[in-house]
């Protein structure tokens, strides 16, 4: 039953897990003194007497219904020892089976995986088909989960499953079981995707055949709900907490549940409803549920108190820890306070001071918050808990000591605890001399957040006092958790905590950046490439978090590649053997480089030197980083690099958003944070800009029209510079693998029929895209005849790909999102990464209806993204519903450059500069701003026959567009 102690722990992450290990072991060593007969396996014969006793002890055994398992291995143990009942081989199996449960639980799984082995040595067991093995793979899967071998645990998960499901009747609660397990193993080594799926999988098995299996559906839709919130999927979260209400709410009138039953049914119920109120900050809420469960526990018999009042404290954590996000510092206080109504354990004592200490550091209340941090490290020393809790409380100490003007004690607090971290002495003149290999069994989120804090610590310190040593003591540990980010980053899953992390690496090296005589030129670039593999390997783990499984060869060796990892840090090799593991882990590693999703977002062999001398003279390459709290700028040109602080993410997110809210007024509303944001974001550096100029954005940047931005002298940036927008460094350098050469036509343009679906017609998009396909000898594909297949049949054969269609966000998920074909058929975004799509092009006319909302942290980067992977050199897509006449222009000229020959990123910026001069009175952002390009910015080779119609385009041309672009007036 390993799976209710790992998920347990994980479901109440705030518990003594030591209590509760104890506690589950305790259950079984009730039933061990019985368990040593089943060692003797070595009559055969068949017993149905046998068959029914074995069916009715699995069945109770994974329903956990201990009690009732003892009685039935008494009489068979009876009937066993006295010769009444023999066994078959398969019998004989699954006797074994429940035996290496019993050793497992005893904590001799050595012993389990001893019996398992001498099993396959039995001639009356070879005759047995594979599938009959299934129970002892499983079993092998729980020992080494218990060992926490993740690797050969899942290994052992996965045999099971694929025996169990070849079996004819198979056991299905072990089957659910299995799966539940696997889904955990999963989860630990970073495949989110499989794990929810596993987890899925044996929710529908108890769901369908076990509803009275009450411990075990609770366990699952525990993991599920814990999955979709870690996820930030709540509406999926909401859902399963719906059924996990109703279930208990149906169980309780159509089963004689024993009190205790459930009670503990309705209190795991009340603390999942308290992670997702958390989760989704829903404080009066939680607060309900608060006063629910402590109703429950009030009234509750004194034995199920005592056992379950550690929920309680959790839940009371998780209403603390929210109230002191929402900045409402006294109302989390109190409900700290509440904890101490319960029996607290050593463990819960020192947890309460902690979260005190924390609560009032956020406050700013420093005395307070030292008293408590004191305190909450003396009740961890004292009851031998400490480990990285120790480590944190330190830090904690000494950040508390700096604010309080103790710098020699704060620093004397660091000297020590890092001193106890790495098991030598250290002073703040040896700490620079650290490399990462001092810290190369300490990867783990938790020791990433003593190293920022420690470093964040000494450069406050060395700034103040200007101290040469405390400020290399700070980048020194700042460049070791970058290491560390990125050794730990990928042997785990996207996680927003690490996303925070990552940025509280950079903004410390950053900020460091212009100290004098810190860092040379050389180690400036490996820091900046440190940093640049650190952001493209989390955009890439990102990406995987949410299309892992449906990347085919690449799931399959990214499995492979953790697996290897995880064995190498396992086992304690020999050199030889050291040797052999690193040489397949680099095989493994040689693989996935050639993947081209690992490609597309790590960037290949990306060397930021090599990139550098290849720009162009005249361009500047602008990548805007986004910290925990200040922006800056990061400027690449062929003769040199430079890092400028900006100003502060708060004022920029503020200006940003005063833009956003004036672009739908049309009135001067717009100039005033036009004119900041250029203070803040361009003026900096204007001296040092090319007229070229590329930008990477970051963050809420995504939906800034940085074109609209107005300079000192009133000018708006596209009157000074030729921009586009760029996905990273890596992608500039390195296009997918899928991006072939274009085939003979220019362009192909889609207006799909919606008849009969949910989504609205979009009026005259067929008068659009004929009249479009008509003057520039393309192909159209209208009404019923735009179909996803045509659509994809189209990809080889067109440069320019027009779509004046609807397109669907998911906002939970935006690779779920689509563009939305005749009769209402889809092409998901992430169908798109596995797809030949090597169009030099593609348009977006109107599918600003669905995919034009901004997404947090990406903008519209998504579906730039999803269709560059696909092999898309360039998109141009609007950042906001842009009218249909003044579309119609920028797009006639716009086409008209291309034609001449003029580079994207030129045609489009002229585009703008021309429909400016002739429209003086329409310079409001909203006419012209909206429609960027985002990818290559080469020139497209125009044919012939394409080249025939610009002859005849001129005012013809523009009054076709004009008209077919004003009579869109009826679109979303």
């Amino acid at each position: 039953m390993i799976q209710l102690i790992s998920t347990n722990l994980k479901s109440v992450s705030t518990s003594n897990q030591s209590d509760l290990i104890f506690s589950m072991l305790f259950r079984f060593l009730r039933i061990i003194f019985i368990s040593s007969f089943f060692i003797l396996i070595s009559k055969s014969a068949i017993s149905q007497n046998a068959d029914s006793i074995l069916l009715q002890i699995e069945k109770k055994q994974f329903q956990s219904n201990f009690d009732q398992v003892i009685p039935l291995i008494e009489r068979l143990s009876a009937d066993f020892s006295d010769g009444k009942i023999n066994l078959s081989p398969s019998e004989k199996l699954r006797l074994a089976a429940i035996q290496m449960a019993f050793f497992n639980a005893k904590g001799e799984g050595e012993n389990g995986l001893a019996l398992a082995d001498s099993l396959a040595k039995l001639p009356e067991l070879k005759s047995l088909p594979e599938e009959a093995w299934a129970s002892i793979f499983f079993q092998k899967g729980d020992i080494y989960l218990y060992e926490e071998k993740m690797l050969e645990s899942g290994r052992n998960y996965e045999k099971a499953i694929q025996l169990f499901e070849r079996q004819s009747k198979p056991n299905f609660a072990e089957l659910a079981l299995c799966h539940n397990n696997l889904g955990y193993v999963q989860d630990i080594l970073g495949f989110q995707n499989r794990s929810q799926e596993s987890y899925y999988r044996a929710f529908e098995i108890w769901k369908t055949s076990y509803l009275d299996d009450f411990s075990n559906i609770a366990t699952v839709l525990n993991n599920l709900i814990f999955a979709e919130i870690e996820y930030g999927n709540y509406e999926a979260a909401e859902d399963l907490l719906r059924f996990f209400d109703s279930y208990v709410r149906e169980i309780k009138t159509s089963f004689a549940l024993k009190e205790v039953e459930e009670l503990d049914l309705e209190l795991k119920l009340l603390l999942n409803y308290s992670r997702f109120y958390g989760a989704t900050k829903a404080d009066q809420k939680l607060d309900q549920i608060l006063n629910r469960a402590e109703i429950l526990l009030r009234n509750a018999p004194k034995e199920f108190f005592n056992d379950q009042w550690v929920v309680l404290a959790a839940m009371l954590e998780e209403a603390g820890f929210l109230q002191k996000e929402l900045k409402n510092f006294q109302a989390g206080a109190e409900y700290y306070e509440r904890m101490k109504n319960l029996p607290l354990s050593g463990f819960f004592q020192m947890k309460y001071q902690a979260n005190l200490a924390i609560l009032y550091y956020d406050a700013g209340e420093n005395e307070k918050a030292l008293v408590y941090a004191r305190k909450s490290l003396q009740l961890l020393e004292q009851f031998g808990f400490g480990g990285s809790s120790s480590f944190s409380l330190k830090v904690l100490q000494a950040d508390l000591l700096n604010r309080l003007g103790k710098e020699t004690e704060s620093v004397t607090m660091l000297e020590g605890m890092l001193s106890d971290l790495l098991g030598k002495s250290l002073s703040s003149s040896s700490i620079p001399e650290l490399t990462y290999r001092d810290f190369k069994q300490l990867n783990n989120e938790r020791y990433l957040t003593v190293l920022i804090k420690s470093a964040q610590i000494f450069q406050r310190i060395g700034q103040k006092n200007r101290s040469e040593s405390d400020i290399k003591s700070s980048l020194t540990l700042f460049r070791l958790a970058a290491e560390m980010f990125q050794e730990y980053y990928l042997k785990g899953s996207y996680t927003q905590s690490l996303e925070e992390i990552h940025r509280q690496i950079q903004e410390g090296i950053y900020s460091l950046w212009q100290e004098k005589n810190l860092l040379t030129e050389s180690e400036k670039y490996q820091l900046l490439a440190l940093l640049e593999r650190n952001e493209s390997q989390q955009g890439w783990k990102k990406f995987l978090s949410k299309n892992e499984e449906y990347l085919g060869s690449t799931s399959e060796i990214l499995r492979d590649l953790n697996y290897k990892n995880l064995e190498i840090n396992q086992q304690e090799p020999s050199a030889s053997q050291e040797k052999s593991l690193q040489e397949e882990l680099k095989a493994i590693e040689k693989r996935m480089e050639e993947e081209a999703s690992y490609r597309f977002f790590t960037g290949g062999n990306f060397d930021l030197r090599e990139f550098q001398i290849g720009l162009s003279p005249d361009l500047s390459v602008l990548k805007y980083v986004v910290t925990e709290r200040q922006v800056f700028a990061l400027l690449v040109q062929r003769d040199g690099t430079k890092v400028i602080p900006l100003a502060a993410l708060e004022t920029v997110n503020s200006w940003v958003g005063e833009l956003r809210a004036s672009l739908s007024k049309l009135d001067d509303s717009y100039r005033l944070p036009a004119q900041t944001l250029y203070r803040l974001l361009i003026a900096p550096l204007e001296n040092s800009l090319s007229e070229t100029l590329f930008i990477l954005p970051d963050d809420l940047l995504h939906s800034l029209p940085f074109e609209a931005l107005i300079d000192a002298d009133g000018r708006f940036l596209v009157e000074r510079y030729v921009l586009s927008y760029q996905q990273s460094f890596r992608q500039m350098a390195f296009q997918s693998p899928n991006n072939e050469t274009w085939r003979t036509d220019f362009l192909v343009a889609f207006a799909p029929d919606y008849q009969g679906t949910k989504y609205r017609a979009i009026q005259n998009n067929r008068e659009e895209v004929d009249r479009l396909a008509t003057s520039l000898s393309g192909k159209s594909f209208m009404g019923k005849e735009a179909t996803k297949t045509a659509f994809v049949e189209s990809f080889t054969d067109f440069q320019v790909h027009h779509l004046a269609m609807h397109a669907e966000q998911n906002p939970s998920n935006f690779e779920e999102s689509a563009l939305i074909f005749s009769e209402g058929e889809k092409l998901l975004l992430r169908e798109l990464y596995q797809m030949n799509f090597p169009s030099e092009l593609v348009v977006l006319s109107a599918c600003n209806t669905g995919i034009g909302t901004l997404m947090p942290g990406e903008g519209l980067m998504s579906l730039s993204k999803a269709l560059n992977l696909a092999g898309v050199k360039s998109t141009i897509y609007s950042l906001w519903e842009v009218p249909d006449r003044e579309t119609a222009e920028l797009m006639v000229d716009f086409y008209d450059q291309i034609q001449k020959g003029q580079p994207k990123n030129v045609a489009l910026t002229l585009a703008k500069r021309n429909f400016l001069q002739k429209n003086p009175l329409k310079k409001h952002p909203i006419f012209w701003a909206g429609f960027v390009l985002n990818g290559n910015t080469d020139a497209m080779e125009v044919t012939s026959p394409t080249r025939i119609w610009i002859a005849g385009l001129g005012l013809t041309a523009l009054i076709v567009f004009g008209i077919a672009f004003s009579i869109r007036k009826a679109r979303s």
